[in-house]
């Protein structure tokens, strides 16, 4: 049997994580702007957060620690995970280890990957030479129109495959689909999807 771990993502404002020993997903808000697009904004605030995350879902970290999965989207720098490392170790995890999300898609020339929140987006796919492009798109800077010409333009006749927080997703997928030579899915595991796939 394979032993199950911590797995956590940040997204938009939000923790998401798979505890270890339990099948639940837990979800929780952050309120107090200790997060932005997925990343730790305010250490100290973020730190308190996540400890009364903890005790509200009564979850405890093991007395000599437990080890942490943590994914990351693809625009975390060096210095964003560095932060992440040393927050987490703060604590009491006794090991923190990181995977780019981009790892997790099962890329080919003809798909992309669209991980679509309520702030930003992240489009993810294969060029033809192989290498593997990401972009971050903060929404408020495009107009949905303005998106849309821009995934068109990026994605080509690539099939499109959707998952995030964002409760439109579907719409949007729809209308991506309307209105450019794509065919959209998302899965049905929308919110979930990057925590369920690597365990």
């Amino acid at each position: 049997m394979k032993k199950s771990k911590n797995i956590l993502y940040l997204v938009d404002d939000y923790i998401l994580l798979k505890a270890k020993n339990n099948s639940k997903i837990y979800k929780y808000k952050v309120l107090n702007k200790a997060l932005k697009n997925g990343k730790i904004a305010n250490a100290k605030l973020f730190s308190k957060s996540y400890q009364k995350f903890l005790q509200v879902n009564k979850l405890n970290n093991n007395i000599f620690g437990d080890a942490i999965t943590i994914i990351v989207n693809p625009s975390y720098t060096k210095v964003d995970i560095d932060i992440l490392t040393n927050v987490f170790a703060s604590l009491n995890y006794r090991k923190v280890n990181i995977i780019n999300e981009m790892k997790i898609y099962k890329f080919n020339q003809k798909n992309a990957f669209i991980n679509y929140n309520e702030n930003y987006l992240i489009v993810s796919f294969q060029n033809m030479y192989k290498e593997k492009e990401t972009y971050l798109i903060e929404k408020d800077l495009l107009t949905e129109k303005d998106l849309i010409k821009v995934l068109k333009s990026k994605l080509q006749k690539r099939d499109i495959f959707f998952f995030g927080l964002n409760p439109n997703l579907d719409t949007f997928a729809k209308l991506l689909e309307s209105k450019s030579n794509n065919i959209c899915y998302h899965f049905k595991n929308d919110e979930t999807y990057l925590l369920e796939e690597i365990n």
